[in-house]
């Protein structure tokens, strides 16, 4: 038994590939002036709809990005600003603004906020070259971030990542809240933080932040991770046990969401509050559920590459079996209303439950974040020249529904 492995995996990454990222920042993007609204859809497409009637079926289909999604896509670009590289950490959950890191040749990163009429705040400069921000999340007060620590004397560059937090509200320099080897994404609700600490090989510590009093305390400790918040409650996964766990505000224990899934079930779990999602220990089923489903709902399984022919000439030494291929798997599930966003085969998907459908958002190796009902996404791969790569910053609710299944 062990952390979640998205804890336990995204905790390490925060080491391991920050050389990686920071080369990857060479090759991003500025961004300018705020999005127009997204173009108003075809007519003959369907109006969204507020919520799901019905579960889908569980056999979901590929189909074609409708041409008023591109065309929210293309309308809702960030413009560029010559001389720097702009990578997108967070949109806002209303979609008008966005917080993003921003390199100057020879200079330290800085994080800044994107407003709406093409208004930049910074928020922080890091300190040197190879401190730069990883991840980051806001609710529309309070920004969450956390940097490397790479750069840095020990004992403060121990090779984990430090938890930052700045409020909005009040434009005070941002303070640390947590360090050490903190898994992502954390998650955020209202000024509550919820942070998963991996303690060793089979432990992690759930933690919940009260970032307007300053106060901490500890919400479990074991094979723990954070999945999200349904109102004011925290939900937590115990991978011992395979249950959901519901925790109030004041420490109160709340009554368990259901369905139990058993111990050893799933890889990653996410909620917005009443849609759940989760990936099997496998990583090749995404499934869904909702309280008023008689059960959940499997959204995208993935289909294992044919096997190699046995005739013909062998594979040469060190050469890994197509069935072997590691990025076909599902990974970073988010739930937002009707759709579910997740990673497969290096690319980012979305899932419609109005429609039991799904489509491909990006090419290989894009970036894709979502908060509240925002998306901040950059279709392109990395092929793409660091001058045309471009962020799109939409409201996904504001989409109409994907085509059903033929």
């Amino acid at each position: 038994m062990r952390p979640s492995p998205r804890a336990a995996t995204r905790a390490r990454a925060a080491a391991a590939l920050a050389p990686a990222l920071a080369a990857a920042l060479l090759t991003a993007c500025t961004p300018g002036d705020s999005p127009a609204a997204p173009a108003p859809p075809a007519t003959a497409e369907v109006a969204p709809s507020t919520r799901v009637t019905a579960p889908p079926r569980a056999d979901f289909c590929l189909v074609t990005l409708p041409q008023s999604w591109q065309d929210a896509f293309r309308d809702s670009r960030l413009a560029q600003e010559p001389g720097e590289r702009w990578t997108g950490l967070s949109p806002a959950p209303d979609g008008r603004s966005a917080f993003a890191r921003v390199q100057r040749d020879g200079h330290p990163m800085t994080l800044v906020r994107q407003e709406e009429h093409g208004h930049r705040r910074e928020v922080a400069t890091m300190p040197d070259l190879l401190t730069f921000p990883l991840w980051a999340v806001f609710d529309g007060r309070w920004l969450v971030y956390a940097r490397t620590d790479l750069g840095r004397a020990v004992p403060h560059g121990g090779g984990g990542a430090e938890l930052f937090v700045w409020d909005a509200e009040t434009g005070a320099a941002p303070r640390q809240v947590a360090g050490g080897q903190v898994a992502f994404p954390a998650s955020l609700h209202e000024g509550k933080l919820a942070v998963t600490t991996i303690l060793g090989k089979d432990r992690a510590e759930l933690a919940l932040h009260d970032l307007a009093a300053g106060t901490v305390r500890t919400v479990a400790t074991g094979p723990v991770t954070t999945v999200g918040f349904r109102g004011a409650e925290l939900l937590w996964f115990d991978e011992a046990t395979g249950r959901l766990n519901a925790v109030g505000p004041d420490g109160t224990t709340g009554s368990p969401p259901q369905p139990d899934l058993g111990p050893r079930a799933t890889a990653d779990m996410t909620t917005d509050g009443r849609t759940t999602a989760w990936v099997s220990r496998d990583e090749r089923d995404l499934t869904v559920w909702r309280p008023d489903w008689a059960a959940p709902v499997r959204v995208f399984r993935v289909t294992p590459p044919s096997p190699a022919p046995t005739a013909g000439p062998s594979l040469p030494p060190g050469a890994r079996p197509p069935t072997a291929d590691p990025f076909h798997r599902v990974a970073s599930p988010t739930a937002v209303g009707d759709l579910v966003i997740f990673d497969y085969h290096q690319g980012w998907y979305v899932a419609d439950l109005r429609t039991g459908s799904y489509v491909r958002l990006t090419a290989d190796h894009a970036a894709a974040v979502v908060s509240g009902s925002a998306l901040l996404v950059d279709p392109d791969d990395t092929s793409v020249p660091p001058e045309r790569h471009a962020y799109s910053l939409l409201r996904l609710d504001r989409l109409p529904p994907l085509p059903g299944c033929p």
